[in-house]
């Protein structure tokens, strides 16, 4: 099933449950889960730390697997892919932002901003030109060159962006992306991933425990103890 328009469901998640055992204790991260992102949206997804919302982010975009429940990405049913598809079909369909950055050291920052195309196969000539054009876009092409410790917080975030959109993802996941800067680069990043949702009509979906951060959304979901209180 392809996507026909800015209003169709992109995401459909159906009840969705993630059990955590140990000899212990059994914890449920997430209970009965079942919401819609449409294509084009900005969803924040609010809730405390333990809240489940990141958990609900990794079963969203199959970094992991629920317990029980369906998900479906443009009608592709993850349940029913082995590891190695649902990898390949992250790579193709979707971006990733983290609150650590996630850049590889010793890379360079245009190699770490070029590595997904690499790994879809495309030339390293082409991947190149590419990286190169979506760092001017994050304002970071005069510091191609450089390695990831040489740069601040803010400007490693700016990379991981680039990074995240150079395939043109359907979806960019971001957990928590501005709680490892100050205030003044975090209104920078937020800015910067609203401004590509716009122009290229991506659906941006935000996990952040900052409410400030979720009123930008188009719509909020709120989380606490694993259930879903608020759409």
């Amino acid at each position: 099933m392809e996507v026909e328009s800015k209003n169709s469901a992109l995401i459909k998640a159906i009840e969705l449950y993630k059990v955590y055992n140990d000899k212990r204790i059994k914890v449920e991260a997430l209970k009965n889960v079942t919401l819609t992102i449409k294509k084009g949206e900005f969803i924040g997804i609010l809730g405390p730390s333990g809240s489940g919302k990141t958990t609900l982010l990794n079963c969203l975009s199959a970094i992991d697997n629920p317990t029980s429940g369906e998900i479906y990405f443009k009608g592709v049913p993850f349940q029913n892919l082995k590891e190695e598809e649902r990898t390949s079909f992250r790579a193709k369909n979707m971006g990733f932002v983290f609150q650590f950055f996630n850049l590889i050291p010793v890379l360079t920052v245009l190699e770490n901003v070029q590595l997904p195309l690499l790994i879809l196969g495309e030339k390293n000539k082409t991947s190149k030109e590419k990286a190169y054009e979506v760092l001017k876009k994050v304002k970071l092409d005069n510091k191609v060159e450089r390695f990831p410790y040489e740069l601040s917080g803010g400007e490693q975030q700016r990379v991981a962006i680039a990074r995240a959109i150079i395939h043109s993802p359907e979806v960019i996941w971001a957990d928590e992306p501005t709680g490892n800067l100050d205030s003044e680069n975090g209104e920078i990043i937020i800015e910067l991933l609203e401004g590509i949702r716009k122009e290229n009509g991506t659906t941006l979906v935000v996990v952040t425990h900052d409410l400030n951060i979720a009123k930008r959304a188009d719509r909020i979901i709120q989380i606490r103890d694993g259930i879903i209180q608020e759409i």
